[in-house]
């Protein structure tokens, strides 16, 4: 992805993934139960389909039986690959810190102006797919010992990201005005998650972006 060099902010191009802060690759869609998969299935496809669960009504929806039966075929199948359903959710909790973190990171990286990718990373929170819902349930389970510890492993790597930003464009306040415009961020993708109403829809979006990207960057 080519960044832009005006000055101005121009809309960016859109990242490739069509994600929050969140996924490259979203779950595979429910096969059916008619044909047995267990020769062909691999760890991969049950922590695919247990973010899948994780989307629908967060940890507590990852059930072996339901997934076996979702993915057709028999629990056998996932003691093969797993030793029990903590393994499974630690797994799938690996698998969205890569995917939702640091492969969102990567991309947004190769945007060459900071202030592009700043505005890009605002873009995604308005992007409809399961990642801002993935991200809330969890946020909702964060009392669990592994989701807690996922959840902030996740947060110091998008936090020093952003600080990275400002850093790059010497914006005043540093790391202060960094932990200003991150928390904007996921109070944002946490508004349309809880309450889409409130936020903006269609030509304000625009008009959002460039008014928190000139308030945030200090140039309002």
């Amino acid at each position: 992805m080519e960044g832009h060099h005006t000055p101005t902010y121009g809309r960016s191009q859109a990242i490739p993934y069509g994600t929050v802060w969140s996924m490259s690759s979203p779950p595979p869609s429910t096969p059916g139960p008619t044909t047995p998969r267990a020769d062909r299935l691999g760890p991969d496809d049950w922590t695919r389909a247990a973010l899948h669960a994780i989307a629908e009504n967060g940890t507590k929806s990852v059930s072996v039986e339901r997934l076996a039966r979702e993915l057709g075929t028999t629990k056998g199948s996932f003691y093969w690959h797993f030793k029990d359903r903590p393994a499974l959710i630690d797994a799938a909790l690996a698998r969205w810190e890569r995917d939702f973190t640091d492969r969102v990171i990567e991309q947004l990286a190769t945007i060459e102006d900071p202030r592009q990718r700043f505005r890009a990373l605002l873009e995604t929170t308005f992007t409809d797919q399961p990642g801002i819902v993935i991200d809330a349930n969890l946020v909702a389970d964060a009392g669990d010992p592994a989701v807690g510890a996922a959840l902030e492993r996740a947060a110091r790597k998008r936090l020093a990201f952003v600080d990275r930003v400002f850093a790059q464009i010497g914006t005043p306040g540093g790391s202060d005005r960094a932990l200003l415009a991150f928390s904007a961020y996921v109070g944002l993708a946490q508004l349309r998650r809880t309450a889409p109403l409130l936020t903006p829809k269609s030509r304000r979006v625009q008009a959002y972006i460039d008014n928190a990207c000139a308030c945030l960057l200090g140039e309002g």
